[in-house]
């Protein structure tokens, strides 16, 4: 009986003990967005922060679209394709909207190394088996049980925690969402001139190639789209504009054609958009503010309109 007794203690020790980790892993993860409550959106944007600073969900709102921008700083290729992934996985997309810009990063760029582009991806998504593939194909081996088992990487997280109150300890250690401010979309109203002449440049027929590492995760995209009946339409933003970029996206419309796939290029759009240097810019021809993204978003939104894509 002894023995049993012992065994028996043995069992539910253990089992507390798991259970305990379990929920102290819970408590200590970073919150996932609220993206994650809706069942539903007519389109979703995804890339870099040419992406978070483009599309406006507000404007997307005026035309009936319901809308989420999941674009995150840097992001590489290879991390998009898994946030993509995880969000068709999650949720019924009608479009995916695919920012390019992080298709021009180099094979030695340090963004593919960069703890703040995997932290920016991965602590913002679900934890799923989507999740765990995306670690172990983008985080650095040394790195993943970090990531995998996430208490000793999140332990600080304590010390963030509201204990005022039941309420606040709930919001801030077992609610799993954040309530995402303008649902992705980063909303800058400052602007700096932009002193270089884009216009001539965007139009350049020249390409160059891409590094073959994105276009893998490309075609990826493409196939699971596929896969999912889902609409991709691919967009390169007003800016930036210079020469390796604009060669570059001359090549991914090339690959865009090839599978038959909208590519809005709105460097060659300025006129159109009415796009103004002096006031649309955030950082001298780096991101776009709230007056240039409220025009982009709202051609995209009429082009989404236009082509049934709701």
């Amino acid at each position: 009986m002894k023995i049993i007794n012992r065994i028996v203690k043995c069992v539910l020790f253990l089992i507390i003990l798991v259970m305990g980790i379990i929920l102290a892993t819970y408590m200590l993860m970073p919150k996932i967005p609220s993206f994650y409550k809706e069942k539903h959106y007519d389109a979703v944007f995804f890339g870099t922060s040419q992406s978070y600073c483009s599309f406006d969900p507000k404007v997307f709102d005026e035309y009936g679209l319901k809308t989420y921008n999941r674009g995150r700083q840097q992001q590489t290729m290879n991390y998009t394709y898994y946030i993509i992934e995880d969000a068709l996985d999650t949720c019924n997309i009608d479009v995916v909207v695919l920012e390019i810009f992080g298709m021009f990063y180099e094979e030695d760029d340090d963004r593919f190394v960069s703890e703040g582009v995997r932290d920016s991806t991965l602590n913002d998504m679900r934890f799923s088996k989507i999740k765990a593939d995306a670690i172990r194909d983008c985080v650095p081996k040394e790195l993943q049980l970090g990531y995998y088992f996430p208490l000793d990487k999140y332990h600080s997280r304590w010390e963030n925690l509201d204990y005022s109150s039941w309420k606040s300890f709930y919001n801030s250690a077992l609610n799993p969402y954040y309530e995402e401010a303008d649902r992705g979309y980063m909303r800058w109203t400052e602007s700096e001139v932009c002193v270089d002449d884009y216009w001539s440049i965007a139009f350049s027929e020249v390409r160059r190639d891409v590094y073959d590492g994105n276009v893998k995760y490309l075609d990826k995209i493409y196939e699971l789209c596929q896969a999912k009946e889902v609409e991709l339409v691919l967009v390169k933003t007003p800016l930036p504009c210079y020469d390796r970029v604009v060669e570059e996206t001359n090549t991914v419309s090339d690959w865009a054609e090839e599978h038959d796939v909208a590519l809005l290029n709105y460097m060659r759009m300025q006129d159109i958009l009415d796009l103004n240097f002096y006031t649309d810019s955030l950082d001298g021809g780096t991101h776009l503010n709230e007056s240039g993204a409220g025009k982009v978003s709202r051609h995209l939104a009429m082009y989404l309109r236009e082509n049934n894509f709701d």
